[in-house]
């Protein structure tokens, strides 16, 4: 009887087999061996310039094509039926010069952005630079048009939600990891230059360019092709080093630059101390926190039925260079609390509102969960452990601009542990060959999201191994440099101008001169730029609420208070001269 079983089951076990094997012969997969995986030839085709508009404009084009890449590049064992997914590449070109000009890779901030959210800034490059470069873009792999994974419903809102989504697609998000990611622009890049860059022309150029967590996706390229370097430089927009960038810091990040900004004011005496009793805008930073902590009844924002919560998370919401002015201008008016402030106040409250990345399209916050979890999240060493969330909740409470992203998302979600993936030999680590490969690093002194102290502790480990490495740390200058640090009078960035004349400099050496020429901070909110912010936020252009006859007296009667100084001087002088 136990014969006969064993003889059905392996009769059985050999028909599956069989049936298996004929279903791949006639699908055409023999599952051949491969020795590696085939490089194939770039099959562009015509696309919009703009995901949502025009074929083109101004005379540029684009194009674009999809490439098949492992789902999983750690192995040796690929064959023909290896499972596999797509990645999007596009390219944006003056019609004429897409197979002679320099190449830019363009890689965004933030893990599941997608390349969409560069299109404007791309035809404007291409446009402003005459055709001398093209931009290349690749959703990264589960981002956009990349074999999208993204939860049906909101993540943010409501995880448990999504959990049945995250375990079906659990494989292909444990293999969602920034070395596979690397992997596939390393790929992407063969097909397109080929694998000797014999697609390219010899005086050709390829660049790499990340902003923000970008710079981290170009650190792990750069180390798993340490060996076989294939570009001709790098850019990196605002670093997020591989050895000591945790985000269960965000908000101390973002606290520590909203104080530099008020010490900021504090040397401002005319456009913005002056304003502040006793000319100390720091003081009157902690004199609002602690009012409207005790004074629960009759403060302003109570009257207004919000909290200082609220406001730390609306300012962080306009952390930018052309907005950033009008914070010390709202503490003011939060301390003085007049009809007109309130009116103020509740326009900032009502109009600011969190960026709407939670459901756009092509955005999968679920993938930035996962790497972040894997990456970004962990400590430094298995010794270590996170801090509580408890911790962390009270330090975003007591800052004065603040996410609440790490206690509010971060936290709940990590006690499902799902998400993440093992880290591999890459984690933590810089690479280890010497190079000489050209690298710009731009970074600026105001980074909300990565203070300069990062950026200095990177360029001071990277440039050990790199002797060709050159860091520039932009003046007033917020988060992401390219966009980031306006001109006064010209229309533009520093921080693009210092980029595209490193890309087509024959040494490789960026214009410095627009450096003196980044915006001046105006807190005293008299330019245009500053007068619309104004606009948009408070809903009126005079920023601090003053009008100029209130000025106007306060001007006269400190000049007679000075006059009158100056006269008491003269007569002690001439007491004492007897």
């Amino acid at each position: 009887m136990l014969l006969r079983w064993y003889s059905t089951k392996w009769f059985l076990s050999s028909i599956i087999l069989l049936l298996e094997i004929f279903s791949n012969v006639a699908n055409g997969q023999s599952c051949l061996p491969l020795n590696s995986w085939p490089i194939v030839e770039a099959n562009w085709s015509s696309c919009s310039v703009l995901s949502d508009g025009p074929v083109t404009i101004n005379n540029i084009y684009a194009q674009c094509m999809f490439l098949n890449v492992p789902i999983n590049w750690n192995t040796t064992n690929f064959t023909t039926c290896t499972q596999t997914i797509q990645v999007f590449v596009k390219r944006y070109f003056l019609l004429g010069y897409q197979n002679q000009s320099h190449h830019l890779w363009r890689i965004p901030g933030g893990g599941g952005i997608p390349v969409t959210s560069l299109e404007l800034e791309a035809v404007g490059v291409v446009s402003a630079l005459n055709g001398s470069v093209s931009i290349y873009v690749t959703d990264k792999r589960g981002v956009g048009q990349s074999s999208l994974i993204e939860c049906p419903t909101s993540i943010v809102k409501n995880f448990t939600a999504c959990l049945p989504y995250i375990r079906d697609n659990e494989y292909r998000l444990k293999q969602n990891t920034y070395t596979n990611t690397a992997r596939d622009l390393e790929y992407i890049l063969k097909v397109i230059m080929g694998s000797n860059r014999q697609n390219l022309n010899s005086n050709q150029r390829v660049i790499l360019m990340g902003s923000s967590q970008g710079t981290y996706l170009l650190q792990r390229y750069l180390h798993v092709t340490q060996d076989n370097e294939q570009v001709d430089g790098v850019i990196l927009d605002s670093v997020l080093p591989t050895d000591i960038t945790r985000l269960v810091h965000g908000d101390k990040y973002l606290n520590y630059m909203f104080l530099d900004l008020f010490t900021r004011c504090a040397q401002d005496e005319e456009g913005c101390a002056q304003y502040f009793e006793d000319k100390n805008p720091m003081r009157a930073l902690y004199t609002y926190k602690m009012q409207e902590d005790f004074q629960t009844n009759s403060s302003c924002l109570s009257l207004l039925h919000t909290t200082t919560e609220d406001i730390a998370k609306k300012m962080s919401y306009i952390f930018y260079p052309n907005m950033m002015q009008l914070f010390p201008a709202l503490i003011y008016r939060i301390n003085r609390c007049n009809l007109d402030d309130q009116n103020v106040l509740g326009h900032f409250l009502n109009v600011t509102q969190p960026p709407n990345e939670d459901g756009a399209v092509g955005y999968s916050i679920l993938v930035e969960l996962n790497n972040n979890f894997a990456e970004l999240w962990s400590p430094f060493n298995p010794e270590e452990t996170n801090p509580s969330c408890d911790y962390l909740k009270g330090a975003s409470m007591n800052t004065f601009a603040s996410t609440h992203v790490m206690p509010d998302v971060y936290c709940p979600i990590q006690q499902y542990q799902i998400l993440g993936y093992p880290t591999d030999q890459y984690y933590r680590k810089y690479p280890t060959k010497m190079t000489k490969l050209p690298v710009l690093l731009l970074h600026g002194d105001m980074d909300q999201a990565l203070p300069v102290p990062i950026a200095r502790h990177f360029s001071k480990q990277y440039s050990l191994i790199n002797s060709n490495f050159t860091y520039i740390e932009m003046p007033r200058t917020g988060h992401t440099a390219t966009n980031a640090a306006p001109m006064t009078g010209e229309e533009g960035n520093c921080g693009w101008n210092l980029a595209a004349t490193f890309v087509i400099s024959p040494k490789f050496e960026p214009d410095r001169s627009c450096l003196n020429k980044i915006s001046q901070i105006d807190f005293s909110g008299t330019t245009i730029k500053s007068k619309q912010a104004a606009m948009q936020y408070f809903g009126t252009d005079n920023l601090w609420g003053i009008k100029k006859t209130d000025e106007t007296i306060t001007n006269t009667a400190m000049n007679i208070k000075y006059a009158f100084s100056i006269c008491i001087s003269i007569f002690i002088i001439y007491l004492t001269s007897f």
